[in-house]
């Protein structure tokens, strides 16, 4: 899969009760900032049978985005009329508020994977929430383990998870602070779950309503200041292969990406070679203090070794920053 995300910057309260459109279904996660990170399905969403109900279609839509399978794969196994208690269709969750008028609507149970689960709409399908017994962000690890494998092209087998642990974030970036990107400060209950893969870790911080994922494990940062054409350009660059651009020249929110999606087979390899041999690096490329319409260039390498790169290896991560974030904006 191979998409190139548009992200808009929302600050956002963890509103999850809230009615959710049939061709936006509620899913754990968010094309909206803090969280961008997460990408949309690129199969299509009109493989579902045509002579479902409109809440059929809602709970199924709501399920194959959330575990990013085709609905083809997805199977209803039962729909039941049910009177449910309150605006969250009876699933309370940390952080969530819901409205105590009753709502009537429907229990849907789904077959993915070998695995049934519950889905809760409301009598149109404008509303619809996953209500399965797993145990509390279990279903994220299949969500997050789904985006690693994509992202980098790996086999889901070869991902583990090391840990899946409840944290508060202190902000509404998630314990992520990103350049030049705004953080509501708000408190916000969640769980950082960690990765491993042929020996990687990779880190995602997570909100309690799985609305908002945010990768955490840096690799690289850029940033491109002054010059004639006046830049502002910021790129962060995660492990787990998610790409953030934005600039002051742009539209509001940046760009998002994935490795996936922008980077030959060579290129990721470059720079999973220089995570492995570098270690902390931080290096300059700026004009002189003092020439007319300077330009400053920076860039920091989050790496795992311990050599420096000589000037040459230098020149060539920050050629490969920028043809990355040219190709972010293409």
């Amino acid at each position: 899969m191979k998409t190139l995300l548009k992200v808009l910057i929302l600050v956002l309260l963890l509103t999850a009760c809230a009615p959710v459109a049939t061709d936006q279904p509620e899913i754990p996660a968010t094309d909206s900032y803090p969280n961008p990170s997460y990408p949309k399905p690129s199969y299509p969403n009109d493989d579902t049978p045509p002579d479902l109900t409109p809440a059929q279609q809602a709970a199924l839509t709501l399920l194959s985005q959330t575990l990013r399978l085709p609905a083809a794969q997805l199977a209803i196994l039962s729909t039941e009329a049910v009177t449910w208690p309150n605006g969250c269709l009876g699933v309370e969750r940390p952080g969530m508020i819901c409205t105590q008028a009753v709502v009537e609507g429907y229990r849907i149970l789904i077959e993915a994977d070998g695995k049934q689960y519950e889905v809760r709409t409301n009598q149109t399908g404008s509303m619809a929430l996953i209500a399965s017994g797993v145990e509390p962000g279990s279903l994220i690890e299949v969500v997050l383990i789904r985006q690693l494998a994509e992202n980098l092209g790996l086999q889901e087998a070869g991902i583990s998870v090391v840990s899946n642990e409840a944290v508060e974030f202190a902000d509404a970036c998630l314990g992520v602070a990103m350049q030049d990107v705004m953080c509501a400060q708000v408190i916000v209950p969640g769980r950082i779950v960690v990765l491993e893969a042929d020996g990687v870790q990779y880190e995602y911080h997570v909100s309690d309503d799985g609305r908002l994922i945010q990768p955490a494990t840096l690799a690289l940062t850029w940033s491109r200041d002054g010059g004639i054409a006046g830049f502002c350009d910021r790129l962060t660059v995660f492990r787990s292969g998610e790409v953030y651009g934005n600039s002051c020249k742009s539209q509001t929110g940046g760009t998002m990406g994935t490795f996936s999606s922008l980077l030959s087979d060579e290129e990721i390899a470059q720079l999973q070679g220089w995570l492995e041999e570098y270690g902390s690096v931080s290096i300059e490329a700026s004009d002189p203090l003092g020439v007319s319409d300077r330009m400053t260039l920076s860039l920091n390498l989050y790496g795992n070794g311990s050599a420096k790169p000589l000037k040459a290896e230098e020149d060539r991560l920050f050629d490969w920053a920028q043809t990355l974030y040219q190709k972010l904006y293409e």
